[in-house]
């Protein structure tokens, strides 16, 4: 089975062509050979992450496909109430977005929020800073929070932040993953929802080889993505100079087992 953990559901960035409901989603995940797909709500990322939340809750209930998260934000700290989302079986962790919130994982008013929220579920997917200029959730401050909450599984979206180096856009900057990788902290993971994998398959190799493919879970960011992306993306992995053991993990038993911790 494969298990894309990092889509959306919805409009990123008021692009029409990163749009995509629930049947959209569906159709790409036929066409890439993807079996289950986890979302956020594009509307919770860019507008009302409590609108979002109602939203994405609807969808779910009409597809055999999608799981989702609850995306939460300290600046509105009444989305916390949508937590009682979690008790719903389709609803598999938490998704937060400081550079799109717009706070820093390090002040006090957004860390202790989200403190609390850690203690409230099991899973939770953090952006992690991926462009130059970005910092608000550097990769080393997400596993920091991570390494607070060592019962909650947290997985560092955008391979831990590389970006591009802007003089030689095909060089990415891997700063981040090291670091993370250097941590060995048992309850985080890394997801591949990075643009750079399709334009280089060779940062996956290095990828895998910087913090082993017991960390790395296989992630998209569809609709940013689309199916031809996330069929590439699947390859790439199958391609990969690592064992067959290994490939089935990332593709989707690493995914399984954090979703059979969240009690999905």
């Amino acid at each position: 089975m494969v298990i894309d953990i990092h889509g959306h559901l919805g409009n990123i960035n008021q692009a029409p062509f990163w749009a995509a409901d629930a049947a959209k989603l569906e159709e790409w995940m036929e066409a890439a050979g993807v079996d289950r797909l986890c979302v956020s709500a594009s509307k919770s990322l860019m507008y009302d992450a409590r609108e979002g939340n109602a939203d994405l809750a609807a969808a779910l209930k009409a597809s055999s496909k999608l799981l989702g998260y609850v995306t939460v934000n300290p600046i509105f700290p009444e989305s916390r109430r949508d937590l009682a989302l979690l008790r719903q079986k389709k609803f598999v962790g938490v998704k937060i977005h400081p550079d799109y919130h717009g706070y820093d994982l390090e002040s006090r008013t957004a860390s202790g929020f989200l403190d609390e929220v850690a203690e409230q579920t099991k899973l939770m997917l953090c952006h992690v800073s991926c462009m130059p200029g970005t910092g608000f959730a550097a990769a080393t401050k997400v596993a920091a929070f991570a390494a607070r909450h060592p019962k909650t599984n947290f997985v560092l979206a955008h391979m831990a932040g590389i970006y591009q180096n802007p003089l030689y856009p095909y060089f990415p900057n891997l700063e981040g993953l090291e670091k993370v990788a250097a941590l060995k902290l048992d309850n985080v993971y890394v997801d591949t929802a990075h643009y750079l994998m399709y334009v280089y398959p060779g940062v996956m190799q290095r990828m895998v080889d910087t913090i082993g493919a017991d960390r790395v879970v296989f992630g998209t960011d569809m609709p940013l993505q689309g199916a031809l992306q996330a069929r590439f993306a699947i390859e790439t992995i199958r391609a990969l100079d690592i064992p067959e053991a290994d490939k089935q993990k990332i593709l989707g038993g690493n995914a399984a087992k954090l979703l059979k911790g969240a009690g999905k």
